[in-house]
C-alpha cells in the first residue's frame, strides 16, 4: 500500500487531477511504529492543481458497474497481474501492429523510465483499495518497458505513460485480439465526457494507449481531436489512405524540436553547456535571462543580468602625513571599482607627475557604504612646498586641490586644529568653522583626538560616507591625523582603520598597531591608543612601543632638536564630569596603564577628548596637584577637547559638569550645544600655546601659555 501512495501522490503532483474523492489509507512505519495516514485525494488534488497534467489516472468507463460488483474487479486485477501467459500474448500483440483505435491520445510527454518501472512494479490487485479503480495497466506499455529498460527521459518516450491507465474496454478487447469497431473512439470519447461530467468535471479528456512508434503522430491528431468527432474521423482515414504522410510530419517536428538545441550550441560553441530548450521557450523568454555568449565567472556560463553602469567618480577625499617628510597620503572612495591614481606637481595647476594608487574592497562594517577605497602615497616632495594634486578615478576625476608638503627644518612655529568627538550632524556648527580655518593656509595639520561621525559603520557605513564628505573641505589642504576612540570600537576597527592611513601603521589597518609618532618643528607627537585597555587590543603590546618610542624621543639629541613631547589619545585620565566615565573614579583603568609612563618619559602636554565638554588642569600626578601654574611644570598638562559636536540625544551632547571642581581643575566649561574646538601652536622650544574657540561666534573662551625651560622625566629631580 506504501507504493500505492507514493504513485499516487506523484501523479497528483505531475496532473492536479485525482480520482473520485475518497479517504485513502496507509500504513506506513515512522519511527518505530506503524501510523495510520489519511489522505483526502479531493483535498490533495487542490493543493496540487496548477502543475499541468502529465499523468492521469483514469477511471474506467464501466466504473458503476464495476462498483456494484466488486469480484469482477478483483478478478480483472488477478487476471492482469497473475496471469502470465495472458501477459506474454499481450508482449506479442505489442510488438506486432495495435488497432487504430489505440492511437488517439494527447501529446507526448517526457517521463523518467525510473517512474515508469517503479509505476508498473506496483500491486495491481489493490487498485480497487476503498471502492474505486483506475483501471488495469495497459499490457503493452508494461512489456515494452520490461523488455526495453533503457527507454525513458533520454528518448523521450512519453506518449506511453499517457495510457498506462487505460480503459478497461479496450484493455479487454487488447487481450482477447480483437479489433475495436470504427466507431469505437468516437462514442467512447463522448462516453468518457458524460463520465468526467458527472464526477466533478476533473478530468477533461479520454486517454488512451498510444503504441511508440506513433507517438509523434498520434500528438497531431490529438491536437486535431479537440476540434470534434468528424474531423477525428477525417484523419483516421488519411492516416490509412497515406502512412507516409504521418512519417513526413513526424520527422518535420522532430527536426523542429532538435534545432532549438543545435541552436544553443552553436551560439554557446563547443566547450560551453549546452542552454537547455527551456531557456528561450515562450514561457521565459530570452529577456528575461539575456544570454551574452561571454562567460563573466570563468568557465560557469551563467546569463550576465543588466547592471547599473560602474560610478567611479572619487569621493571623501583626504591627505594624511606619511612615514616620512617627503610623503604625502591621498585617500578617496568610489562606488564601483576602477583603476585609481593621482596627478600632482607645484601649484598652481601643474600635475608633472602620476602615482598608482592602492586599492582595498572595504565590507566588513560597511555594507552600505561605498565599498572601493584608494590610497595614494606622493613621494620626494619638497619641504614646504605646495603642491597641486587631484585624483582620477576610472574615466572619472576631481577637481584639483592644494596642500603644502611638510617642513622638516626647525626655526618655525606649527599650529594645529584640535578637536574630538565630531558627529555627522551634531559637529555641523564647528565643521563650518572648521573649515574657514583651513582656507587661512595657518595651520599645519588637524588632530581629531576619537570618535568620528556617531558612527562610522552607522546604517551599513552611510554615516560614515556622510561624514568623509563634510570634512573634505578641511582633510584636503590639512593632513588629517587621528587617533581611536571609544565609536570606532565597532566591527573590530576596521571602519577607522580602512578609512583612515596613518604613519607607521599597514594599511588598511589592525587593531594590534593603532599607534604612531611623528615630529613636527621643535616637539615630538605621539598618538596612541586609550581602547587597548576597553577591547582585545594588546595593551601590552602598545606599552612596549610607547616606552621604545619615549626613551628615544628622550636621548640627548633627541630631546634637543625636539623638546616638547606631545601625546594624544582618547579617553583622559582625570576630568570633572560626573556621566560615571573612567576619568571619573579613582581606578581609571588609562590612567593606571599610562599614568606612570607618561611622567616618568617627561610628557609635557596631553591631549584628550571623550567627555562632550572642554576642560584644563594644572600639572597633577597621581591624583596629587603639582603646581597652580604653567611655568616649567613638573608634571604632565591634561587637556580635554571633546567639544567639537558630538551626535548623541538628536544632536546634543550631554556630559554634565555640575559635580565639585577637583583641585587640579584650572578652567571647565560646559553648556548644551555650545561646540568648540583647540589651537595650539608649538611657538619654539620653550613655549606653547593653547586656546579654546567657541564654534557659534568664534570667541575664544580659554587660553594658556605653558613655558618649559627643563624639558627632561619628571622623576630624575
Amino acid at each position: 500500500m506504501r507504493t500505492e501512495l507514493v504513485l499516487l501522490f506523484i501523479a497528483s503532483h505531475l496532473t492536479g487531477v485525482l480520482p473520485t474523492p475518497v479517504d485513502l489509507t496507509n500504513r506506513t512505519d515512522v519511527g518505530g511504529s506503524v501510523q495510520d495516514q489519511h489522505i483526502d485525494l479531493d483535498w490533495l488534488g487542490t493543493l496540487l492543481k496548477g502543475f499541468g497534467p502529465v499523468l492521469v489516472p483514469q477511471p474506467t468507463p464501466l466504473r458503476e458497474s464495476l462498483l456494484a460488483d466488486d469480484s469482477q474487479s478483483e478478478s480483472r486485477a488477478d487476471a492482469d497481474v497473475g496471469d502470465e501467459s495472458q501477459s506474454e500474448s499481450r508482449a506479442d500483440a505489442d510488438a506486432g501492429e495495435l488497432p487504430e483505435e489505440e492511437t488517439h491520445v494527447r501529446k507526448p510527454l517526457s517521463v523518467d523510465s525510473d517512474f515508469l518501472e517503479a509505476l508498473l512494479s506496483s500491486e495491481d490487485e489493490h487498485a480497487t483499495d476503498e471502492g474505486w479503480s483506475s483501471g488495469p495497466l495497459s499490457s503493452d506499455i508494461r512489456t515494452r518497458v520490461e523488455e526495453e529498460p533503457s527507454i525513458g527521459a533520454t528518448e523521450n518516450f512519453a506518449a506511453e505513460i499517457e495510457g498506462l491507465v487505460a480503459p478497461s474496454t479496450i484493455v479487454a478487447h487488447a487481450r482477447s485480439g480483437e479489433k475495436l469497431p470504427q466507431n469505437f473512439r468516437t462514442e467512447n470519447a463522448k462516453e468518457l465526457s458524460s463520465t468526467t461530467e458527472s464526477s466533478g468535471g476533473k478530468i477533461q479528456e479520454s486517454v488512451t494507449a498510444t503504441p511508440p512508434q506513433d507517438r509523434q503522430h498520434s500528438a497531431d491528431n490529438s491536437d486535431l481531436e479537440n476540434e470534434g468527432p468528424e474531423s477525428s474521423d477525417s484523419v483516421d482515414g488519411n492516416d490509412e489512405e497515406d502512412p507516409a504522410k504521418g512519417n513526413a510530419e513526424e520527422d518535420k517536428d522532430t527536426e523542429s524540436d532538435n534545432a532549438i538545441d543545435e541552436s544553443a550550441e552553436q551560439e554557446l560553441g563547443t566547450e560551453s553547456p549546452v542552454i537547455p530548450s527551456w531557456y528561450n521557450s515562450e514561457e521565459y523568454g530570452d529577456d528575461l535571462y539575456p544570454y551574452t555568449g561571454e562567460d563573466p565567472w570563468e568557465s560557469w556560463g551563467w546569463p550576465v543580468l543588466p547592471t547599473e553602469a560602474p560610478d567611479t567618480t572619487p569621493e571623501q577625499i583626504h591627505i594624511s602625513w606619511g612615514n616620512h617628510s617627503s610623503q604625502m597620503v591621498v585617500m578617496w572612495s568610489t562606488k564601483s571599482h576602477g583603476t585609481g591614481r593621482v596627478q600632482y606637481g607645484i601649484a598652481p595647476g601643474k600635475y608633472s607627475q602620476e602615482v598608482a594608487a592602492e586599492y582595498s574592497y572595504f565590507w566588513y562594517g560597511n555594507n552600505e557604504g561605498l565599498k572601493h577605497v584608494y590610497r595614494a602615497v606622493l613621494t620626494d616632495l619638497l619641504p614646504n612646498r605646495t603642491y597641486s594634486y587631484k585624483v582620477l578615478s576610472g574615466e572619472e576625476e576631481s577637481p584639483g586641490f592644494q596642500f603644502t608638503a611638510k617642513r622638516d627644518d626647525l626655526d618655525w612655529s606649527p599650529a594645529l586644529l584640535v578637536y574630538g568627538d565630531m558627529g555627522r550632524v551634531g559637529g555641523a556648527p564647528s565643521l563650518a568653522r572648521l573649515t574657514r580655518e583651513a582656507e587661512t593656509g595657518t595651520y599645519a595639520a588637524v588632530l581629531h583626538v576619537g570618535d568620528f561621525a556617531y558612527d562610522l559603520h552607522t546604517q551599513g557605513g552611510k554615516y560614515g560616507d556622510d561624514f568623509m564628505n563634510r570634512i573634505q573641505d578641511i582633510a584636503t589642504k590639512l593632513p588629517y591625523m587621528t587617533c581611536p576612540g571609544n565609536h570606532e570600537i565597532e566591527f573590530d576597527f576596521n571602519p577607522y582603520l580602512t578609512r583612515f592611513s596613518m604613519p607607521q601603521s599597514p594599511w588598511p589597518g589592525n587593531m594590534d598597531k593603532m599607534w604612531y609618532s611623528f615630529n613636527l618643528g621643535r616637539a615630538h607627537f605621539i598618538s596612541y591608543s586609550s581602547e587597548v585597555y576597553f577591547t582585545s587590543s594588546p595593551e601590552e603590546e602598545q606599552y612596549r612601543w610607547l616606552l621604545q618610542d619615549l626613551t628615544e624621543a628622550n636621548s640627548a639629541e633627541n630631546r634637543t632638536l625636539h623638546p616638547w613631547i606631545i601625546a594624544f589619545g582618547h579617553r583622559p585620565m582625570y576630568c570633572s564630569n560626573v556621566d560615571g566615565d573612567d576619568c571619573t573614579t579613582a581606578k581609571s583603568r588609562v590612567r593606571a596603564g599610562l599614568e606612570d609612563l607618561f611622567y616618568q618619559q617627561g610628557v609635557d602636554i596631553i591631549i584628550e577628548a571623550h567627555e562632550h565638554s572642554y576642560e584644563r588642569l594644572w600639572p597633577v600626578y597621581n591624583y596629587t596637584l603639582v603646581g597652580t601654574d604653567y611655568r616649567d611644570p613638573r608634571a604632565p598638562v591634561h587637556i580635554i577637547s571633546g567639544a567639537a559636536g558630538c551626535n548623541e540625544f538628536d544632536g546634543v551632547c550631554i556630559n554634565p559638569m555640575m559635580g565639585p571642581k577637583g583641585p587640579w581643575s584650572a578652567f571647565r566649561a560646559w553648556i548644551p550645544g555650545m561646540y568648540g574646538y583647540g589651537r595650539l601652536r608649538v611657538h619654539n622650544s620653550t613655549h606653547v600655546h593653547w586656546e579654546q574657540v567657541l564654534a557659534v561666534n568664534g570667541q575664544v573662551i580659554d587660553s594658556a601659555w605653558i613655558v618649559q625651560h627643563h624639558h627632561r622625566p619628571f622623576g630624575d629631580e
